[in-house]
């Protein structure tokens, strides 16, 4: 399609919005209105089942706890998941305002309800700004009912999007919350160039932070190249987002950015090491310098930038006001890391993608009406029939993918939440971590290393397989061996996989260590189906004891592992025959199994084990061309170790352990 039919069917819109589209535009837009109305509440019923179940993690905990801290009084806040102020991070300086909301609903609900109403506010843009090009489309067509098509065609794209509903389902993030703010922004220059009150929504969109603030500038970029009309216009508004996006760099409002950490593997070479810093126009220049480092990343990623766009319908990154903001979140998301994928994989990174393509999608096809009005309807029909294909696969996978945290496992976290004293800090692991956030000092367990210690009294909760989690269940296996032994913390509650500790460390204690590595980890932390905590008496006693009925007595320690040579050893005693497993998880294969006869006295079982192949994690990916690639998950396989008992006697577990055996 040319530029000049797109700038001529653009030109045409206007006339289209003075004069009325000659369909019955107002009963169209009332529909898909009233099929956003729809989609809202549902989203609100799902936000709220998100909290409700504590599926919230460390991302919301950096917004919440701004959030709280604002709301009482506290307005510069620290964030201490980050380690800095606040404003610091992204220059999200709506957050002030925000918070006042806060103060009228205190609930962690209430920043994920804000987040929906902005998604479908954007969607609500993009619904009237696409019948107004559907108008313009047909003006210049003699079929009626052209138009009426395209705006159903936009809507069937907008409330079809699975994309749409995981944007949302991950935390709170004001990649979304300025959505609303960009689109109306781009369609106040594009129908009124000279006009004023885009620029109340460019102020807005800047307020989101540096992230959103780059967006409007790719809006500005697109009306200089769009065409004459929206030139000046454009160039105001390029100007005033760039030197919004340099003034925020130089006031240090970017420290979350990580320019040198993200993207400098692509300004050295295949065996240079990437700069300690960058500054974006370093960056910039280095990048044009080695534009093939950046050409690799994006073919590899082609999947997940087809997926982002082809929801949308594709068609529209024809368009100039479409293609130069995709680009820009596309290059953004796509090149940030050279190992981790997941700020392209479809989600609220690249949520504009998701309100703005539909719009230019419904314009390009206007504008191919206005020629041939039959190919024009072919695309239509296969552009809304791939939408539904992509909902049907994904939408589906929505509450498994996000709503990852049992009912039961809910219920303790809100109950301990209730009972936190606010001034007490709080390390949680970061899958639940979210709703626990309101407080001035919160840490998460999510990568090994020290934790600050600043309070007399510090609550630790842990949940090894509750919620999405970046440590392996050993490593927070053993974080909770270390509270109940050296550390002598008090286990208040353990109860559907929670453990939660009220913790009173040494004056000269000012950090809890997260391990890296572990080699051992206690029986009563890995109690399985047929076998309980005991965590009575001293905690040198504490073990795993079988209940009164055949099973597994320990499971579920897993340990990530690659190719080697490796010695299970379990510390046991026993009245009974108990057999001994060691399991590639991975795989569900067995590695080793020994039968230890009875033992009255404890002892340590040993197992050598051969990890020869490695089975591949392969999360779902989905249909045929309906397919992403989620981001992978760390290398290697899970080894667990079990021990089963066939009952009859009591069986006792004290500890397991995994260790790689030289070569």
């Amino acid at each position: 399609m040319s530029t000049r039919a797109l700038d001529t069917a653009a030109t045409s819109s206007t006339h289209a919005i003075g004069d009325g589209p000659s369909f019955d535009a107002k009963g169209v837009r009332r529909i898909g209105l009233g099929l956003l109305a729809a989609q809202l509440v549902g989203l609100l019923v799902w936000s709220n089942v998100l909290a409700d179940r504590f599926s919230l993690t460390r991302d919301f905990s950096v917004y919440h706890q701004a959030w709280w801290l604002i709301g009482h009084g506290d307005f510069d806040p620290i964030d201490t998941l980050q380690r800095f102020p606040f404003w610091q991070a992204h220059g999200e300086l709506l957050m002030w305002p925000l918070a006042l909301i806060g103060d009228l609903w205190p609930h962690p609900v209430t920043m994920l309800w804000l987040q929906d109403l902005a998604m479908v506010a954007a969607e609500a843009i993009a619904l009237m700004w696409l019948c107004e090009l559907a108008g313009a489309g047909g003006a210049g067509n003699k079929k009626a009912w052209f138009p009426l098509l395209l705006c159903c065609v936009g809507i069937v794209l907008l409330v079809s999007d699975p994309w749409i509903y995981w944007s949302v389902s991950f935390d709170f993030h004001f990649e979304i919350i300025g959505l609303p703010f960009v689109l109306q922004a781009a369609r106040d220059l594009y129908n009124h160039p000279d006009g004023r009150r885009m620029w109340w929504w460019i102020v807005l969109g800047m307020a989101c932070g540096g992230v959103v603030a780059t967006y409007l500038l790719s809006v500005g970029v697109a009306g200089i190249v769009a065409g004459r009309r929206w030139r000046r216009g454009g160039m105001k508004v390029a100007a005033v987002t760039l030197a919004w996006v340099v003034f925020l760099a130089g006031v240090g409002a970017d420290q979350a950015v990580y320019l040198a950490g993200g993207y400098g593997y692509l300004t050295v070479g295949a065996r240079q090491a990437a700069p300690a810093s960058l500054t974006v126009t370093e960056l910039a220049g280095r990048v044009l310098g080695h534009p093939m480092n950046a050409i690799r990343v994006l073919w590899d990623r082609r999947v997940d930038i087809y997926a982002d766009v082809s929801t949308g319908g594709l068609l529209g990154v024809i368009s100039p006001w479409v293609l130069l903001p995709a680009l820009v979140v596309v290059i953004e998301g796509a090149l940030y890391s050279k190992t981790y994928t997941g700020f392209i994989v479809p989600g609220y990174q690249v949520a504009l993608l998701f309100v703005l393509v539909p719009v230019g999608t419904v314009g390009v096809l206007a504008a191919i009406g206005q020629r041939r009005s039959w190919v024009a309807v072919m695309l239509a029909v296969v552009v809304a029939v791939n939408a539904i294909a992509w909902g049907a696969i994904w939408f589906p996978r929505t509450a498994s993918r996000w709503l990852s945290v049992s009912p039961g496992a809910a219920l303790v976290l809100s109950s301990v939440e209730r009972h936190i004293p606010p001034n007490d800090e709080v390390i949680a692991s970061q899958g639940v971590a979210g709703n626990l956030s309101g407080r001035k000092w919160m840490y998460t367990i999510n990568v090994p290393g020290p934790l600050p210690v600043y309070t007399s009294t510090v609550w630790v909760i842990v949940a090894p397989k509750q919620g999405i989690e970046t440590v392996s269940p050993s490593e927070s296996d053993a974080v909770i061996a270390e509270l109940a032994r050296p550390l002598h913390a008090h286990l208040v509650v353990h109860q559907s996989g929670v453990w939660v500790f009220r913790w009173r460390p040494a004056p000269a204690m000012r950090r809890l260590e997260v391990p890296g590595k572990v080699f051992a980890v206690a029986g009563w932390t890995v109690a399985g189906p047929a076998g309980a905590s005991r965590t009575v008496g001293p905690e040198a006693e504490w073990r795993a004891e079988s209940l009164a009925r055949p099973g597994y007595v320990v499971t579920g320690d897993n340990w990530l592992v690659t190719k080697g040579h490796y010695l299970a050893s379990v510390h046991l005693s026993s009245s009974v025959p108990v057999r001994v497993e060691a399991w590639n998880v991975t795989g569900a294969r067995v590695l080793a199994v020994r039968i230890i006869a009875p033992t009255a006295l404890p002892k340590v079982v040993t197992l050598s084990l051969y990890l020869r192949h490695l089975y591949p994690q392969r999360p779902y990916s989905g249909v045929g061309p309906f397919s992403v690639l989620q981001a992978p998950p760390p290398p290697g396989n899970d080894v667990e170790i079990r021990v089963w008992t066939p009952g009859g006697g009591p069986v006792s577990v004290y500890s397991l352990g995994l260790r790689r055996l030289p070569r």
